[in-house]
This record gives C-alpha cells, structure tokens and sequence, in this order.
C-alpha cells in the first residue's frame, strides 16, 4: 500500500471540504464532527468541482445539479445522484490523516476523457 500524510485533523474545520495534494494528484477531505472521508475531486457526474460543494456534516451536495450523497453511509447516493462516490481508504492516526494513493479513483467519464 501506498500511504500518505495528507492533513493534520485539528487544522480542518467540521463540515468542510478541503483540496490536499497527494502526491501525484489531489484529493478531498469532507470532514464530519465525527469522521473524514477522502474522495476524488470532482464530482461522478459531469466533474463538477466538488470542494465548490456544500457539506453540512453529513451529505454532501454537488451544487452543479444538485447531486447529493451520504458521507457516513460511504459515500451512498441520495435523491436524483444516480452513482455513488469512490472513496480512498484511509486512517488517523496520532491526529494525521492519510490516504492510501496505490491507485487514483477515477469516475467512467474522467476515464473518457483520458483516452
């Protein structure tokens, strides 16, 4: 596996989302009250920009059209979102988060547009 440092915990703000560098590529962290979770960039939609998004703890809201999913629940599609959200795997430990970065979670039509 391939991890890395990404954040300290206590510099992150409760329902935020934050671009990190990891590495070769960035990541989000969509912190909770209670738990982080670290997701590709954009959203599996239409790559909206989800750190543009709207979290208030526990769903996330893509404000491009509106796509919503469950952080807690691992990333499950709520109302019109018809796809979930890929999700590193990731730890804390002594208060730093990171992310194992073995391979980039890319969506179908980021895939497309690489080709």
């Amino acid at each position: 596996m391939s991890w890395i440092e990404v954040a300290d915990i206590s510099t992150l703000d409760d329902k935020s989302v934050t671009r990190v560098n990891a590495g070769e590529f960035d990541v989000l962290v969509v912190k909770g009250e209670e738990s982080c979770a670290v997701i590709p960039p954009s959203c599996p939609h239409m790559s909206a920009e989800l750190a543009e998004g709207v979290f208030d703890g526990c769903v996330l809201t893509c404000t491009k059209h509106l796509w919503q999913w469950s952080i807690p629940d691992g990333g499950t599609p709520l109302g019109v979102a018809e796809t979930p959200l890929l999700m590193y795997e990731s730890k804390v430990e002594d208060g730093i988060l990171y992310v194992n970065v073995a391979n980039q979670l890319l969506y179908d039509h980021e895939c497309e547009e690489q080709d």
